[in-house]
């Protein structure tokens, strides 16, 4: 098995390297080892183990996986946030599983076998995500407080005072949370909107 595996955490992502040659029978060939999906490409991989979110910056996941299922390479995707929209888009866009980085050696590399022959692996997890209901966002807590205080009336910088961040930071969490709910086709582009759908999701801080 000749694998891309493409993290954005190193520790992580070295880590299944070393598990990959040494624990494989017969040892997995590592192609690329990097944060960088283009290159992953590159390197002439058979299969492609994703990171579903390569961290601040990086392109959506489904794009992620476009590139390399157009390039003709399967792709199995992997998070330590479970994020049920970006998985249900990573799939949408042609990735064949999903497995949390809690799971075991033996389920991981049953996983990559599977994908490998071109075979979609449902996982419990991957079941209990695709049941899951898609009319609310997955957001993330930093997401979630960011939302709350925005909505609440707060200015851009105040938010980013009280989450003890940068305006430019507090505004890109924002932007996700407005891209989340546009992914589920819920536009929120202003701030009465973002309190709207906040509210009705049972996300707003209960008033005192």
């Amino acid at each position: 098995m000749r694998i891309a595996v493409v993290d954005d955490h190193e520790l992580v992502r070295e880590g299944l390297v070393s598990l990959l040659i040494h624990r494989s029978d017969p040892p997995a060939v590592v192609s690329y080892s990097g944060a960088v999906v283009v290159e992953a490409i590159v390197s002439k991989p058979e299969i492609v183990l994703l990171d579903v979110d390569l961290g601040a910056g990086s392109d959506p996941v489904s794009t992620n996986v476009l590139h390399c299922v157009t390039a003709g390479l399967p792709v199995l995707l992997i998070s330590s946030n479970e994020d049920s929209m970006a998985i249900r888009s990573g799939l949408k866009s042609g990735a064949l599983g999903f497995v949390p980085k809690r799971v075991s050696y033996q389920d991981l590399i049953e996983a990559l076998q599977y994908v490998l022959r071109g075979e979609i692996y449902l996982s419990v997890d991957l079941a209990a995500i695709l049941s899951a209901a898609a009319e609310k966002p997955d957001l993330s807590p930093r997401e979630l407080d960011a939302l709350r205080l925005y909505a609440s009336g707060l200015t851009l910088n105040s938010v980013a005072r009280r989450m003890g961040i940068s305006p430019h930071t507090a505004k890109e969490y924002l932007d996700r949370v407005r891209a989340k709910y546009g992914h589920i086709g819920r536009e929120a582009r202003t701030r009465t909107e973002l309190y709207v759908v906040a509210h009705d999701d049972g996300l707003l801080d209960p008033a005192p």
